[in-house]
């Protein structure tokens, strides 16, 4: 596991590749949020974040759960624009199928369906930003859930309960710009 690992709730996202690159708004569940957090998450000025991983987890129809997989380690073919994300992802919902992997899509992209709260476990030292957090974001996590543009839902909240929460401010922010606030404070 990475220093740095973060993983964004996709509530809507869709689980087939049922949708086009140019309606990644719509058509895919609001996978432009996630997709944007990839990019907040793995890219710096002139390169890759190594040291950081990013854990999609699309929850939307037909059939959740997918998890997606982004190794900055590893990554390769990821360009610092939505579409050619979405295009990563898309063609790995179109490799994956009904296989329930993990099966590496593409260098550095790993997709397998996978139960949320299983993911949540394997994942390092997590915390929950959360609005009402009280804690402060400090180098004692490793990794930061947030959500798309909706809040855990109930069911999320049973299994994230547990963890710490911490805020960034009293604003609420795009999930994007939580990523970039976390990879300062943590850079300092």
């Amino acid at each position: 596991m990475t220093k740095k690992n973060f993983l964004i709730i996709g509530h809507r996202a869709h689980t087939a590749a049922d949708w086009k690159l140019d309606d990644i708004c719509g058509g895919a569940g609001r996978l432009d949020v996630l997709v944007r957090s990839v990019t907040a998450a793995l890219w710096k000025s002139h390169g890759i974040r190594h040291d950081t991983d990013v854990w999609l987890s699309l929850r939307g129809k037909p059939d959740p759960d997918i998890t997606v997989h982004f190794s900055g380690e590893k990554i390769k073919y990821l360009n610092p624009d939505e579409r050619s994300t979405a295009a990563l992802i898309r063609n790995g919902l179109i490799k994956l199928k009904k296989e329930k992997g993990p099966l590496e899509t593409s260098p550095g992209v790993t997709m397998q369906r996978e139960n949320f709260s299983k993911l949540v476990e394997k994942l390092p030292k997590p915390v929950l930003l959360n609005e009402k957090g009280e804690n402060k974001i400090g180098p004692e996590y490793q990794t930061f859930i947030l959500g798309d543009d909706k809040d855990p839902t109930e069911n999320e909240m049973e299994i994230l309960n547990s963890l710490d929460k911490v805020k960034i401010g009293e604003t609420s922010l795009l999930t994007s710009a939580c990523i970039t606030l976390i990879h300062h404070f943590l850079d300092e």
